[in-house]
């Protein structure tokens, strides 16, 4: 075992559950779930603080464990996601209208809700927001105390080829293990496994004392602007600004494995919710040249061009891995650093501590491949193109769209304005005339033959990054009392998937990083400063989400009802004013 000093600070003495007793303290300072001022805070604030286990309530309600141990649960559980994944919610890119008769199956769906949680029905309030957007309501007893809400969508990506699938994507097929359909991890597992959760409390004569809130989109796999635009303008109008206690969505990078630092044998559990998404930009490039006959083309067609611009798109002014103190996983690999030195890269301690976010970014970037470099670097993607009509017709008409994930240092804007700096030359060299057409910019020209035109702009309105919510159990109550249970839900069993048989109980990290995508919540930024993207799935227990054979294990779908339970009766009991 080798020592760590990251920033630093020497690794300190383990509790049993391998969380060091400096970690449980605070500028507040935690002990035992609360914050305890005459606790004495650290001069230097360690790495990676975590908070204590929250212990559960006592509330004359059963243990979560139940899901996991509980065979007729377990198999009403997976007719349950069945069900759901057979009705064929599928959505396109470009809805505009919730009456469209392609929205027939949500109608089906929402049918679907009513006979599997009739209880739920019962005892919510119910309201359909444009139409199909769903929004639970139940009332708690005390409405001083800021609610909860859970968010899902309803919808899901249409499918290709279903020829290639192991199973029709709309059988809904459970094999023992894994239900396997489109739908089966993006997101109705969420959606379903919250109506359960709610449904088994309501059974149980649950009386709530804090408001909880599902609101359930259904048009996220199209941007969302039908259902969660519109619950979200709903319910801020209903409650206003800050008005959550959280907020969780699905998402995030969901429980990710490595090894303890004191034992070979020993598992670390990082749970990752997102706490920050990427922003958005879809930049739309459109050429309009005089056609013709091909046997008489000039040196370069419309697609011609739009391939050189293409390709200096992907050549120049290339986008760097960048990877700051403000960015979540600076904080992730801090705590991987302090909890698994001796299963990450021997440099990390190193340049965590260097601060130079460049080389750290590139660094991680290179060691960890697209999946990790993509949360630190903007993205750029080719995604459609489309010209010409005929193989002996010029084409006149050119079109594509350029697909970026913006990183937390940038902005559209600057994506914007990198583009029209390498476009530009290429429409002089062309006598193509430039405009510039995005909402709150000065049209801008340059050219002047008026049938020869390049034009740029956005397929719908650029996204900045999300703002990032606190991942500092130290300074976030809520915070720490979200891990806390999260903690405390993920340490009480061994990984139900694990082929060992030798299963111990890991030291579970709850710690936060960003999305590469962007999720329903990016309408909800006013109503809450504690955003948490996070589908708690281990990994290896989804598969496929947006291609072919997506699919789920059940005992992930069953971990994740777990997460649900218990944070709805912990913060059901929870009092941030009384501490």
């Amino acid at each position: 075992m080798k020592t760590l000093a990251l920033l630093g600070l020497a690794a300190a003495p383990s509790l049993a559950l391998n969380i060091p007793t400096q970690q449980l303290l605070s500028p507040g300072n935690l002990v035992g779930g609360y914050y305890n001022p005459l606790v004495s805070k650290p001069s230097v604030q360690e790495a990676c603080p975590q908070p204590p286990k929250v212990s559960t309530p006592k509330d004359g309600l059963h243990s979560s464990q139940i899901f996991l141990s509980d065979e007729a649960f377990r198999a009403r559980q997976a007719e349950r996601l069945s069900r759901a994944v057979q009705i064929p919610t599928t959505v396109g890119d470009f809805a505009t209208d919730p009456y469209d008769e392609a929205f027939e199956p949500v109608v089906k769906f929402q049918e679907l809700l009513e006979e599997l949680f009739p209880l739920v029905h019962k005892h919510a309030t119910v309201e359909h927001i444009n139409r199909l957007g769903l929004v639970f309501t139940f009332e708690g007893v005390d409405t001083t105390r800021k609610p909860l809400l859970f968010m899902a969508h309803q919808d899901v990506v249409p499918i290709d080829d279903p020829s290639d699938w192991t199973h029709p994507p709309f059988a809904g097929v459970f094999d023992g293990e894994w239900i396997w359909g489109r739908g089966s991890s993006d997101c109705k597992n969420v959606l379903i496994g919250l109506m359960s959760v709610v449904e088994d409390l309501l059974s149980q004569d649950w009386k709530p004392q804090r408001t909880v809130l599902f609101a359930f989109g259904f048009d996220e796999e199209s941007h969302g602007f039908l259902g969660a635009g519109a619950i979200s303008a709903a319910l801020e109008k209903k409650y206003g600004k800050d008005s959550f206690e959280f907020i969780l969505d699905e998402g995030g990078m969901g429980l990710q494995s490595l090894g303890g630092e004191s034992d070979s044998n020993s598992e670390v559990l990082y749970a990752l919710p997102a706490v920050g998404e990427k922003g958005s930009l879809d930049l739309i490039i459109d050429i309009a040249v005089p056609g013709g006959h091909s046997s008489i083309p000039p040196a370069h067609t419309g697609i011609g061009i739009m391939a050189e611009i293409i390709y200096n798109l992907e050549h120049k002014e290339l986008f760097p891995a960048w990877l700051d103190t403000n960015h979540p996983a600076h904080g992730m690999l801090q705590c991987q650093a302090r909890y698994s030195p001796d299963h990450v890269e021997a440099w990390l301690s190193d340049k965590l501590a260097a601060n130079d976010p460049a080389a750290l970014g590139e660094a991680v970037a290179s060691s960890r491949g697209p999946a990790v470099r993509y949360t630190m670097q903007t993205s750029q993607a080719a995604d459609l193109i489309h010209g010409g009509v005929k193989v002996n017709a010029l084409p006149e008409k050119i079109s594509a769209v350029m697909n970026y994930r913006v990183a937390l240092h940038q902005t559209p804007d600057e994506l914007r304005e990198r583009a029209v700096r390498i476009i530009s030359p290429i429409a002089e060299q062309h006598n193509l005339t430039l405009r510039v057409a995005f909402p709150g910019v000065d049209s801008a020209t340059e050219g002047d033959v008026s049938d020869r035109t390049l034009t740029l702009h956005p397929l719908s309105e650029p996204l900045s990054p999300a703002p990032i919510s606190s991942t500092d159990p130290l300074t976030s109550k809520v915070w720490a009392h979200f891990a806390g249970v999260a903690r405390s839900v993920f340490e009480s069993h061994s990984n139900p998937i694990a082929k060992s048989d030798s299963r111990t109980k890991p030291t579970v990290v709850v710690t936060g990083d960003v999305m590469t995508g962007n999720t329903d919540t990016r309408f909800y930024w006013s109503l809450s400063e504690n955003i948490y993207r996070w589908s708690p799935s281990r990994a290896g227990g989804t598969l496929n989400i947006h291609t072919v054979d997506e699919r789920i294990h059940l005992d992930v779908h069953l971990e994740g009802m777990m997460l649900y339970y218990d944070l709805i009766r912990s913060f059901d009991n929870w009092d941030e004013r009384s501490e």
